[in-house]
């Protein structure tokens, strides 16, 4: 009578364990699916922009029309990647003075300007746009708590010209 107890006993165990194994998969199957999710609609929101960015250029219409329009004669871009070397390029010879650039990666950013750390003081802008659109709530709080910039997503600017 001992046996079947302990035998009944390893199948309910065993069985535990296999649910306990089925349902870690299932977390960990879900987890990579957010993180799919998350960088699709990170690269559709690209996307958008860029096509948004596109249509303003063959309607022969640059940024500078945001800025100027809003007073912004001094800027700094927020994230040296493609989106903030694309913003430079387009007011570099603009009426639109760009100060300084902040990156998380000072060494590694390709800039033609100076870059400078978040975590450092930043020189007097008009406003600090932020390239990193994806990234833009986080950011901006971090930003804000340091400074009384206005501090502006680039999507914004491209949707509003």
């Amino acid at each position: 009578m001992m046996k079947r107890k302990t035998g009944i006993a390893g199948i309910v165990g065993a069985f535990g364990i296999g649910i306990a194994g089925i349902a870690l998969t299932n977390k960990f199957k879900n987890e990579e699916i957010q993180k799919k999710k998350k960088s699709k609609d990170k690269f559709k929101g690209y996307y958008n922009l860029l096509n948004q960015w596109l249509r303003l250029k063959q309607e022969r219409k640059s940024l500078e029309t945001f800025f100027v329009e809003n007073q912004y004669k001094t800027i700094a871009i927020y994230g040296m990647g493609e989106l903030g070397n694309r913003l430079y390029d387009e007011l570099k010879n603009s009426a639109v003075q760009i100060k300084y650039a902040i990156d998380e990666n000072t060494a590694g950013a390709y800039s033609e300007i100076e870059v400078i750390a978040p975590d450092e003081n930043f020189p007097e802008v008009d406003a600090i746009i932020v390239t990193a659109v994806f990234a833009y709530n986080e950011i901006e709080e971090k930003l804000s708590g340091k400074t009384n910039i206005p501090i502006i997503s680039l999507e914004d600017v491209v949707y509003e010209v």
